[in-house]
């Protein structure tokens, strides 16, 4: 009889299970309201209507999500420099980040750091130290997302290779982005950019004038930078592009990603060309951008993206979602929810998670609908961590 009891407890610490329902499921093509089995962090079992099981928790009718990709967030940056000259705790930065990322939905983040920026030296000393606190915090097992990194890089830095050398190798480096924002490539932009840092008019135009006899590293370093990435089959995006000569350059380097199109010739330019469109939240949940760049809510009635990122406010991944499924003409909910989850699954090889599946990962978000979205829970790989 002891041996048995033993076995019995053996097995179910084998076979964790956790049962949800009476939630309104989020599938890749539906919602309705249902329940879904959990056993060993795996989705096991889909079914429509309530069940009476013993220790099923009662969603109360909220939605059941899958937990939300996020595939370019700048926050960390945030809480590793909360302000100029004030640099925070690397390990704390890490935990503050993973907290807030968590508790807007996202359970699978890919933590987008520069590497490389021209004018921005406190990005250099930043990067070791920001990579350092998400190791920390994944070696103590304090994080409650999964943390994948994104790499942008500035190809106007004349260091930019060794640099990005440097942290190619990392297991967990699922894509890189390559920006420009110097004033060859789009001399408007630069100096928009330039009057927001309050930078003085006359070193704006000096600048904008020097191009002519200044040397151009750029084209070599998007060239060798896209040589590493195909070596290592990482994804390469082109950023900000603003005309379509932009895209066609990207696209002749092989860039299938547009992230953050910024004007709308740029944006169908990119679908012309098939590249997948990443835009950001705030911009859609707010109804513009807050440098003047396109509305991505003029881009989404066109058709013009395929995924939705964070950018710089982790909760707008959410919010942008509810937005879109809101509208009389958009998206169906579910057809929505796939642009923050499924379709950055599927873009960048992830194909264990993203939707509410059997065989899937149970990465899964209980959302409220209190004059928008509220999480209100959150289970990552089948263990609830919010």
């Amino acid at each position: 009889m002891a041996n048995s009891s033993i076995q019995r407890r053996q097995d179910v610490l084998q076979c964790a299970e956790v049962v949800l329902t009476n939630a309104k499921i989020v599938t890749r093509s539906a919602c309705f309201n249902g329940t879904v089995q959990i056993v060993d962090g795996m989705i096991a079992d889909i079914s429509s209507g309530k069940t009476t099981a013993s220790g099923a928790l009662d969603f109360e009718g909220d939605h059941l999500l899958p937990g939300l990709i996020d595939v370019h967030t700048d926050h960390l940056e945030k809480q590793i420099l909360p302000r100029a000259s004030m640099t925070w705790d690397p390990l704390g930065a890490a935990i503050a980040h993973d907290v807030q990322v968590s508790a807007a939905g996202t359970t699978t983040v890919f933590d987008s750091l520069m590497v490389g920026a021209v004018g921005d030296l406190e990005r250099r000393r930043l990067l070791p130290l920001m990579l350092d606190g998400i190791d920390q915090a994944r070696q103590h097992r304090l994080l409650r997302a999964n943390h994948l990194l994104h790499l942008r890089c500035d190809a106007r830095d004349p260091d930019l290779l060794d640099l990005f050398l440097a942290y190619a190798d990392r297991s967990e480096l699922r894509f890189v982005t390559i920006m420009d924002d110097g004033p060859r490539r789009n001399p408007e932009r630069f100096r928009r950019l330039e009057q927001r840092k309050k930078t003085p008019e006359a070193e704006i135009e000096a600048a904008i004038i020097a191009v002519a006899t200044t040397d151009d590293c750029t084209q070599d370093n998007r060239r060798r930078l896209v040589a590493h990435c195909r070596a290592r089959r990482l994804p390469l995006a082109s950023h900000d592009d603003t005309t379509a000569a932009h895209v066609a350059e990207a696209v002749g380097f092989g860039l299938s990603i547009s992230e953050f199109p910024i004007t709308s010739e740029a944006a169908k330019a990119a679908r012309a060309a098939g590249m997948t469109i990443i835009v950001g939240g705030p911009n859609l949940a707010a109804g513009r951008s807050h440098i003047g760049n396109v509305s991505v809510r003029e881009l989404a009635r066109d058709g013009l993206i395929d995924i939705i990122s964070s950018d710089y406010i982790p909760a707008s991944i959410l919010r942008a979602i509810w937005h879109l499924a809101g509208q009389s003409d958009g998206p169906t909910l579910a057809e929505a929810v796939v642009l923050g989850s499924l379709r950055p699954a599927e873009t960048f090889g992830l194909g264990d998670r993203g939707e509410i599946a059997p065989g899937k990962r149970a990465d899964l978000i209980r959302v409220a609908n209190r004059a928008g979205p509220i999480v209100r829970a959150v289970w990552t790989a089948g263990k609830q961590v919010l």
